[in-house]
C-alpha cells in the first residue's frame, strides 16, 4: 500500500491538488483511493472514499461542547486520533494500492501537535510520503520563500517521512518566477543578499541551506493541471526508483 499525506498551510490549495491529482492518476489507469482527515472541511472538490466528517464534525463539537471556532477544530483534529484504528481497517475494505490522504487545512494544528503526528504514523505503510503543498503566490517572496522552506524542514522533522515540497497555483506566476525560485535553491546567497536580516538571522538561514533545506520544488497547478505529470514522477522515482518503474495499477 502506498501512502501519500498532503499537507501545508491554509490557502495553498491542498484539497485542490488532492482532486487533481487523483484525476489524472486515474485518467493513467491507476487506483487511487482519497482519505480526508480534515474534520472542518465545509467543501471537498473530491468525493472521498473515506471522510472523517462522516465520524467527527468540528461543526458539531462545536455545538457539543461549547467551543469557539478555533477551539472546535482543536478538539475535533485531536479526536481523530480515536478513529486510526477504524481508519486503517476502511482502507483494507476499500483495497485501493494507493491512497492520496488530504489533512485539515490549518497545518499548524496538524503538525504541530501530537495528534497529526500520530496519525501519520498510524496510517502510514511500508510506502510512505509526505507533499508539503505551498502557495506559489506566497513563495515568489524572498521572505516567504525563506519561511516555507522553514515550514517544509520543520514538517519533515516533525513527521521523519520522505518529503517532496510542491509549489500550487504555478499559473499565476511567470516562468521568469519560478526560475528565481529554482536559483534561490541552488545558490542561497543570492537570496540572502536581497534580504534585510541581521546578519546572525542570515547565518541560521545560511547553515539551513548548507544542510540541505532548500529543496528545489515542483511547480503544479490544480486549477490547469501543469506539472502534475512531474509530481507524479518524483512519487515514481521515490517508490520504485527509476522512471521505468511503475506505481500498481
Amino acid at each position: 500500500m502506498y501512502t501519500i499525506f498532503f499537507i501545508g498551510t491554509a490557502g495553498s490549495g491542498k484539497s485542490s491538488l488532492v482532486s487533481a491529482l487523483s484525476n489524472w492518476m486515474e485518467e493513467q489507469g491507476l487506483d487511487v483511493g482519497i482519505i480526508n482527515l480534515d474534520p472542518a472541511a465545509e467543501y471537498l472538490p473530491y468525493v472521498p472514499d473515506i471522510d472523517i466528517r462522516d465520524r467527527i464534525s468540528a461543526r458539531k463539537v462545536m455545538k457539543q461542547y461549547k467551543l469557539g471556532p478555533n477551539a472546535s477544530i482543536i478538539a475535533a483534529v485531536d479526536m481523530v486520533v480515536t478513529e486510526a484504528e477504524r481508519i486503517k481497517e476502511e482502507m483494507e475494505v476499500v483495497g485501493a494500492p494507493i491512497y492520496l490522504i488530504d489533512t485539515p487545512g490549518q497545518m499548524e494544528l496538524f503538525a504541530f501537535r501530537q495528534s497529526g503526528a500520530y496519525l501519520i504514523q498510524k496510517l502510514s505503510d511500508v510506502h510512505t510520503l509526505v507533499v508539503y503543498v505551498s502557495d506559489a503566490v506566497y513563495v515568489q517572496s524572498v521572505d516567504g520563500f525563506a519561511t516555507t522552506m522553514l515550514l517544509a524542514l520543520s514538517s519533515r522533522i516533525r513527521f521523519k517521512k520522505p518529503q517532496i515540497l510542491v509549489v500550487n497555483k504555478a499559473d499565476l506566476i511567470t516562468e521568469e518566477t519560478q526560475a528565481n525560485i529554482i536559483n534561490w535553491t541552488e545558490d542561497p546567497e543570492t537570496l540572502l543578499e536581497s534580504m534585510d536580516l541581521p546578519n546572525y538571522e542570515k547565518e541560521i538561514l545560511r547553515s539551513v541551506a548548507n544542510m540541505g533545506g532548500f529543496v528545489e520544488p515542483i511547480f503544479v497547478s490544480a486549477k490547469t493541471g501543469e506539472g502534475l505529470d512531474k509530481l507524479y514522477y518524483q512519487l515514481q522515482i521515490h517508490y520504485t526508483g527509476g522512471e521505468d518503474a511503475q506505481l500498481p495499477p
